[in-house]
């Protein structure tokens, strides 16, 4: 049941960007904010639905590698890239090695990255030899070079067949995913405030109400602790907490923490 419901953010989002995509050109302006709000939902798509499929994945791998291809369109990039960058990120929660860090190091000391960096040049990155690292920490698996190359070539197919309905739509299919990423990092800024290095790794939002829509998407300290367990499992520990969902918080750094 759970896993069927966590779906409805991927549905909502493929909607509202075909959706996009029916208005125009009739309603170009509807159609533009559709697109923004398809970016929206590719964040929440991503930081639970695709998320909860990292941690939980079907028994047969048939299914599996079809999910992922579905995953990857929506996503505008290859599930298998974000797999083992996840696997990365609870192996050294948000320590350095950690891809997606909020904390880089320079001048031999360990400073926070910059929130519009790490926001809107997320597809620069920051440290060299991803890929060479998650080989050697295990993190790679047999046949993911493959996977991912595969992926990545039905992703790149998305947009000549896109030009060849309207020239604008591949614009519209990259905005998206553009949007989408750039909330995805500053979700993750806000998970993961670069306030003391080492301490305090991940951060939650505590709210009811806010939980159960969200699949207890809020309870991420709770997550890094207890990786192993699936959503309604978690249980709220009532620290590291934030006075706002981690999207906003990302914005408001050290004041959106909750003092104890």
């Amino acid at each position: 049941m759970l896993r069927a419901g966590i779906q409805l953010f991927t549905i909502v989002q493929l909607l509202t960007f075909a959706g996009a995509l029916t208005l125009f050109p009739e309603h170009w302006l509807l159609s533009f904010l559709m697109v923004v709000l398809a970016g929206l939902l590719l964040n929440f798509s991503l930081h639970i639905t695709v998320h909860h499929f990292v941690h939980f994945r079907s028994r047969y791998s048939s299914i599996n590698f079809i999910v992922e291809i579905i995953y990857s369109l929506t996503l505008a990039l290859p599930y298998t890239f974000y797999k083992i960058q996840h696997y990365n990120h609870h192996r050294y929660d948000n320590r350095l090695g950690d891809f997606t860090s909020t904390w880089i190091k320079a001048n031999d000391q360990i400073v926070p990255k910059h929130l519009l960096r790490y926001v809107f040049f997320w597809w620069i990155p920051t440290q060299k030899g991803i890929l060479k690292r998650a080989e050697e920490d295990g993190d790679l698996q047999k046949g993911d070079k493959i996977k991912m190359g595969i992926q990545l070539l039905l992703i790149l197919a998305v947009y000549p067949i896109l030009f060849i309905v309207n020239p604008i739509f591949p614009v519209f299919y990259a905005l998206m995913f553009y949007m989408g990423w750039s909330l995805v990092a500053l979700t993750n800024f806000g998970q993961h405030l670069p306030i003391t290095y080492g301490k305090d790794f991940s951060y939650s939002y505590l709210n009811k109400l806010y939980n159960r829509i969200f699949f207890n998407n809020g309870l991420h300290y709770e997550h890094h602790k207890n990786p192993q367990l699936n959503y309604n499992k978690l249980k709220d520990a009532g620290t590291c907490e934030l006075k706002m969902p981690h999207l906003p918080a990302g914005i408001f750094g050290n004041e959106a923490v909750k003092s104890t």
